[in-house]
């Protein structure tokens, strides 16, 4: 069995393939995230930071350990954001774990695919909607990357007394952000009251990285939340709230047939449109899409021409290499082309492969005003899509090839390794022939 199979002949098996290769992307986004600006910061706090140590040391008590809890994190499956922001968590269980304990996570969106990842990891699926209206009976780190208001309103409103709500360390949107730019509409009142009511006795802890722009679409303005309300107040009649129509959430009830057929639709239908550069980053760089165009090589829409680029890496007495192939929407080759780099990073050799395919269309051989490239690297197409966050070599490289991208509509999309197979052919055919 195979990915070109019809999906619907084996649904089972290709929730599982897809399982599989979206834990790999998982584990390399890790990779990425552990040598990051923001994860340095954040481990530069836990381990440094005064007024974090003195919080946590009062919030733990008698306990030795948080339980995690994961709202709106969103489907791994449909979304790359949440790739980021599910590696840092994870990440800080594995460099914390003398403090932080099990991790549990629940979202509507959550996937089949997403599931089997998740056991995996080890992470607890919870299997009833809390709509983040979970009461803490012990400490408990409760982490919501780029939540709706009205779910910090929710988890707030359950947590409302002194003695649960000081139990609580909130990792998500800074409130003093939030209360800035929420909209004013009665869907969100309760949550603006309850915010300015627990404000005076919140700590917040800013988590910040030089380049805030880069982190826009992952996170907005991160900040640990502390809260130390006093035993003496009542909550309910010192700091009272008006509450509001309950919230509710959507998102979890198509099949994954129909979500796969509702991406495809989706894409297609933008690659019909006069989006731009930027608005082609802004989308393939949030949503994952649909399977059958990752594991298939199919032709480019009306219009585009598709560029497929290959780099890996020197390794050993082996040069790097790297290599690109054009088609047009007919999926007539319309020419390629390979070489050597001296590299290691397998990115700087796919964004080699990218610029020589840029400087052929910019020289019209072949001409194109539209072109979509993919490219099995995760890793590189996420960076193409403006995600955090490239070193210092290939945000150099980035600058290097920005001028030939304003001259191009470009689509940048991740490909598996078996719809990238000419690109890759081509580049290793060439190192296997120097090995002979």
């Amino acid at each position: 069995m195979n990915c070109d199979e019809n999906m619907e002949s084996n649904v089972y098996f290709h929730i599982q393939d897809e399982a599989e290769r979206l834990l790999k992307e998982i584990k390399l986004m890790m990779k990425n995230v552990e040598t990051s600006e923001l994860y340095a910061g954040m481990r530069f706090d836990l381990e440094h930071n005064e007024t974090f140590q003195q919080h946590l040391f009062r919030l733990l008590g008698s306990h030795s350990h948080v339980q995690v809890v994961i709202y709106a994190l969103g489907s791994m499956e449909y979304g790359f954001n949440s790739h980021f922001q599910l590696a840092v968590v994870l990440l800080l269980k594995r460099d914390f774990s003398n403090w932080i304990g099990n991790i549990q996570v629940y979202d509507p969106l959550m996937s089949p695919a997403d599931m089997l990842v998740f056991r995996k990891l080890d992470v607890e699926m919870l299997t009833i909607d809390e709509d983040c209206k979970r009461q803490v009976r012990r400490p408990t780190m409760f982490y919501m990357p780029v939540p709706n208001y009205c779910l910090i309103g929710n988890l707030l409103g359950a947590n409302w007394s002194s003695s649960c709500i000081n139990q609580i360390v909130l990792l998500t949107n800074s409130f003093h952000n939030l209360l800035t730019n929420i909209l004013p509409c009665n869907q969100n009142e309760e949550t603006v009251q309850r915010l300015e009511r627990i404000l005076p006795f919140t700590t917040e802890i800013d988590i910040k990285a030089s380049n805030e722009e880069i982190y826009i679409n992952v996170f907005s303005r991160f900040a640990w939340h502390f809260f130390d309300v006093g035993p003496n107040i009542n909550m309910e009649t010192s700091l009272p709230v008006t509450k509001i129509t309950k919230y509710k959430r959507s998102g979890g009830d198509r099949h994954w047939l129909d979500w796969q057929r509702y991406f495809e639709e989706a894409f297609l239908e933008d690659m019909q449109s006069d989006m731009s550069s930027e608005g082609f980053a802004q989308s393939l760089g949030t949503y994952r899409g649909p399977r059958r165009l990752r594991c298939n090589s199919v032709p480019p829409p009306l219009g585009w021409i598709k560029l497929n680029i290959y780099g890996i890496g020197t390794e050993g007495d082996q040069p790097g290499r790297f290599s690109g192939v054009f088609q047009d929407d007919t999926g007539m080759c319309l020419g390629s082309y390979s070489d050597t780099i001296d590299a290691k990073d397998n990115v700087i050799a796919g964004l080699e492969a990218l610029r020589n395919g840029l400087v052929r269309c910019v020289e019209g051989k072949p001409k194109a005003q539209k072109l979509m490239v993919e490219s099995d690297n995760v890793i590189l197409i996420q960076y193409l899509n403006g995600h955090p966050e490239p070193n210092e070599l290939t945000m150099c490289k980035l600058k290097e090839i920005s001028d030939l991208l304003k001259r191009i509509t470009c689509a940048f999309y991740h490909v598996y390794e078996e719809a990238n197979e000419a690109a890759r052919d081509l580049a290793l055919r060439d190192e296997r022939h120097n090995q002979e």
